[in-house]
């Protein structure tokens, strides 16, 4: 017996392909990077009626430009009475620009940039806000060794 996706699967599916990602040519693979998912869990969303750990739907949520209670209204699995109402300041994804936060947003905006260059920008710029957001790591002993004066 084949495994059939559930409401979610089916949902991501539709919005990956509506987005533009190839599915069956490493698209799959290219939205878990950006999502900061491992890949094989996109898989399981996709084709199995699997659901994910809630830090999970938040990353494909934030990378798709929704919060967690968006993407469960927009995927079937609630009812727009059972979360609370989103601030009517706060931006708005759109079809013409999937992203919440302004400066995603922004980049998204950029005139005569293809898609793939905006999404490795946003890549870049998730980045570059994980690590001014990680904790400072002490340098290992070798380069505590090679800072040591002579």
């Amino acid at each position: 017996m084949g495994k059939t996706p559930g409401r979610l699967g089916v949902w991501l599916n539709a919005e990956l392909t509506k987005r533009g990602y190839n599915l069956e040519r490493g698209g799959q693979s290219k939205f878990a990077r950006e999502a900061d998912v491992h890949a094989s869990m996109i898989n399981r969303i996709l084709s199995e009626d699997r659901g994910a750990e809630v830090d999970v739907l938040r990353r494909i949520g934030k990378a798709l430009g929704y919060n967690l209670g968006e993407m469960l209204l927009h995927a079937g699995m609630a009812e727009r009475d059972e979360l609370p109402p989103r601030p009517p300041d706060e931006l708005q994804a759109t079809s013409d620009n999937p992203y919440t936060d302004p400066q995603e947003r922004h980049i998204w905006a950029i005139p005569g940039m293809s898609d793939e260059d905006k999404r490795m920008f946003l890549r870049l710029l998730r980045t570059i806000r994980a690590e001014e957001n990680a904790p400072e790591e002490r340098p290992s002993a070798e380069v505590r060794q090679l800072r040591r004066p002579s």
